[in-house]
């Protein structure tokens, strides 16, 4: 008896693991020991678009599992510096880095957050947060832009004046008065498409600059 073919389901995630293993940034993680490749958004967004980390900033990566970005920032950072990662799921330790395993969105992630910061102001907020996708455009739009809201919520209340942010976002439904709302809170607003983010994604990220304060 001849073997059943593939469903459409186990052809598409092989597919995906086909493109992931020859997928050039992926390969290039691996030879220099990076957690994910996304690091590679990060550092080119940090090195081609004027967003600077000071050897004495004050940064939270909320969402930040495997760790890549929370990683790249404590390398660039001074003994003064502080880089706090929280995420839901549990991570190995990462040097420099202080993480928390929470949701930044509850009390509880809050008061652990409060209690790193120890009274410091925050320079900048990142997020390379996305919503597990249903395959349902729609939903998985609306749940991104959930995110997005909870994230700049999040920065209102924890960024000094002419702090940063860095968020991930999907274009679509809901965007256009996110980024009307993103732009009441900060200066300079900037759309950012990394080489790094696959052509086939519809991610791309916004770099809020000049944090007006509350």
């Amino acid at each position: 008896m001849g073997k059943q073919s593939k469903s459409k389901k186990d052809r598409k995630t092989s597919a995906w693991f086909q493109r992931h293993a020859n997928d050039a940034h992926v390969k290039q993680a691996q030879r220099e020991g990076k957690r994910s490749r996304a690091v590679f958004k990060l550092t080119e967004i940090l090195d081609e678009h004027g967003l600077e980390i000071r050897k004495n900033s004050v940064v939270l990566d909320l969402g930040c599992a495997p760790g890549s970005w929370s990683e790249e920032i404590a390398n660039r950072l001074g003994p003064d510096g502080l880089v706090i990662g929280i995420d839901l799921l549990p991570l190995n330790a990462i040097e420099g880095v202080t993480l928390i395993e929470g949701d930044f969105d509850s009390p509880k992630g809050q008061q652990a957050l409060n209690q790193a910061l120890a009274g410091r102001a925050v320079d900048l907020v990142v997020s390379d947060m996305a919503p597990e996708l249903s395959g349902n455009k729609l939903v998985d739009q609306m749940r991104m832009i959930g995110l997005n809201e909870m994230t700049l919520h999040f920065a209102k209340e924890h960024l000094k004046p002419g702090g940063e942010l860095l968020m991930k976002t999907f274009m679509g439904e809901g965007y256009d008065q996110f980024r009307r709302e993103l732009g009441m809170a900060f200066e300079k607003v900037k759309n950012i498409k990394p080489a790094a983010s696959r052509k086939t994604s519809s991610e791309f990220f916004l770099l809020a600059r000049g944090f007006r304060g509350q």
